[in-house]
């Protein structure tokens, strides 16, 4: 249980961010207590450092975190040590592994009928999955706007999808509503602040291989860069570290609100195709900004033109990323320009999240296979079963006969479609459930 420090509630089963009588809420350890050297004796990962971590009776794990730390290649050309944490590599492809590993952990213990989360992604896609490693159901709030890629996985790990309003901000009091209703254990870092402790474990991986002076994150709710600082801080009090890295806060000139407090600039609050940065009013701002200043850091604006030269130069080094992860490269350029960094200093990128997750897919540019072709094929088989030709026949698209069935065959390995019936030599072929579930997110968007 965590008792508030200044009113003396205990909360035990959800943590809010902030106790009824106002104050914010933290959850510690007695440090004391924590024997650091056990650590290089545990393989690698978020429950190698359980000794911070919440008490839980059973892990649900999928083996996430201890992610590469590599040496950017960039780094040579602007004669500065840098350093990329690939959270890409974690098991369903971002940071938010760590967070849900924790809080499904924990949440066993006073789960009734599943787990739920507000997310513009990442968080539902993995919530999805590892609810499913726990054999419990996942109800994930999305906004209207998400990335195909993640809404996949979400559908593939079996999640039940609920859409909701423009932007992640509007899901979190739906979800928080939804929670009380049906019984449901929330994981939203803004209503429940258990699994940012999974989260703060990218810092103590940072300690034992670099022990960086300077960490650039990529920042939408805040929940992220927070999370960062609260493990430097623990590091801190165990005296490990002599002082916190300088925290760099990225966000888009389109979408502001946590970088413009920090830089005193007017925020904006538009919609950025980066759109794990797409929350207008994070609810964690008060905690990044301090984070931020206390760690005398800085924050950094990236325009939109410059997210594809960011996700071009991670290519470069290896890395995949998504929009929202691409924004470290054109701060780093933007503060060396500006001689923010010193020669000697050490300087690590943090990439969140994949770019095999998807992207926002506008009208003229589709970044998602099923997309166009396919996309059509399942819409004519919602109103019908149908065969191969008579499905090249109703696409009026300029293809070949037989590059329809190339399609089919790649829609029946997704399990999307499935044979219904044989007449004669025709094989016709209908929806299956999942094809249904796919469609209807589809059309949604």
């Amino acid at each position: 249980m965590i008792k508030c420090p200044k009113c003396g509630r205990g909360y035990s089963s959800l943590i809010p961010l902030k106790c009824i009588c106002g104050e914010p809420l933290e959850i510690t350890y007695d440090y004391s207590e924590v024997n650091v050297s056990v650590w290089k004796r545990r393989e690698k990962g978020v429950w190698r450092y359980r000794e911070l971590l919440p008490k839980v009776k059973q892990i649900i794990t999928l083996k996430e975190g201890g992610t590469p730390l590599v040496r950017a290649k960039i780094g040579e050309e602007l004669k500065l040590n840098v350093f990329i944490k690939d959270e890409t590599r974690n098991p369903t492809g971002s940071f938010r592994d760590r967070l849900v590993t924790v809080a499904v952990s924990y949440g066993l213990d006073f789960v009734e009928n599943g787990f739920i989360v507000a997310s513009d992604g990442n968080a539902a896609a993995s919530l999805a999955a590892y609810s499913a490693r726990a054999g419990k159901e996942s109800f994930v709030v999305v906004p209207r706007r998400v990335d195909k890629g993640k809404l996949i996985q979400m559908i593939a790990f079996g999640a039940k999808i609920i859409r909701y309003g423009e932007s992640v901000d509007e899901c979190i009091d739906y979800a928080k509503e939804l929670a009380k209703l049906n019984g449901l254990y929330d994981i939203t870092p803004e209503n429940n602040i258990i699994g940012l402790e999974g989260q703060k474990t990218i810092a103590f991986e940072l300690w034992e291989e670099l022990n960086p002076t300077h960490v650039i994150v990529p920042t939408g709710s805040g929940s992220n860069l927070y999370s960062i600082y609260k493990g430097f801080r623990e590091l801190l009090k165990l005296d490990l570290i002599d002082e916190l890295p300088k925290l760099i806060a990225v966000q888009t000139e389109k979408c502001s609100p946590i970088a413009s407090e920090i830089l005193g600039t007017k925020a904006k609050r538009e919609f950025t195709k980066a759109l794990g940065l797409y929350v207008k009013d994070p609810i964690n701002k008060e905690r990044a900004v301090k984070a931020v200043k206390e760690s005398k850091g800085t924050a950094v604006l990236v325009r939109e033109d410059e997210l594809d030269m960011g996700e071009r130069l991670l290519a470069k080094e290896g890395v995949f990323a998504e929009y929202a992860s691409s924004v470290v490269i054109p701060a780093l350029i933007k503060l060396n320009g500006e001689g923010y960094f010193e020669k000697d200093d050490k300087i690590a990128l943090i990439v969140t999240s994949s770019g095999l997750k998807g992207y926002y897919i506008e009208a003229e540019r589709e970044r998602f296979s099923i997309g166009g072709t396919k996309l059509e094929i399942l819409k004519l088989l919602k109103e019908k079963e149908r065969y191969g030709y008579e499905i090249w026949e109703n696409l009026e698209k300029p293809l070949k006969y037989q590059a329809i069935y190339q399609h089919i065959k790649e829609l029946e390995s997704l399990g999307l479609i499935e044979e219904a019936y044989t007449k004669g030599r025709r094989i016709y072929y209908k929806l299956t459930e999942k094809g249904r579930r796919v469609l209807e997110n589809f059309e949604e968007i």
